[in-house]
């Protein structure tokens, strides 16, 4: 593969993972205001009849998506490592975006119910996008595991 090439799957690569980090960040300072800092924004209002499942729907909306980051991040390092030995669909990577279509599923839930538990109600809220991004993400997935069959295939040609 051209070093330029390279140099491009690298570049893109490191700018998706700066805006991932980016949006991390905003969840962080999002989650933080709504629970500690008093300001024109909305504060969370508890309820105690729904205080386990408002704390749930918190913690699953911080650690859901700091998880999709994280695996995000171990597909790019899998890439640079393959990027490295000449592999440029790392095998590794199948399971990885798998798992990581199932987490974006299960932080798109939390995230579409953050807002009703900030006001203090109790309400599951199930959008189409928790079931149709995780979907794309699989079909890409399987692409990824097709291509990653067809390298092996054409280096055992050569």
């Amino acid at each position: 593969m051209k070093l330029s090439n390279q140099r491009g799957i690298k570049t893109v690569s490191l700018i998706a993972l700066a805006m991932g980090a980016l949006y991390l960040v905003f969840i962080y300072f999002k989650t933080i205001n709504v629970l500690w800092i008093d300001g024109p924004h909305e504060r969370i209002v508890w309820n105690d009849a729904h205080m386990g499942w408002q704390i749930a729907v918190l913690a699953g909306y911080v650690l859901g998506w700091t998880a999709v980051f994280i695996m995000c991040l171990l597909i790019e390092i899998n890439i640079f490592k393959g990027l490295k030995s000449g592999d440029l669909f790392p095998r590794k990577n199948t399971a990885l975006i798998m798992l990581t279509a199932i987490l974006v599923g299960v932080s798109l839930f939390f995230d579409a119910n953050v807002s009703d538990v900030i006001k203090g109600v109790e309400c599951s809220v199930l959008t189409s996008n928790c079931i149709f991004i995780p979907l794309i993400i699989i079909v890409f997935g399987l692409l990824y595991k097709q291509a990653s069959l067809a390298m092996e295939d054409s280096n055992l040609a050569i």
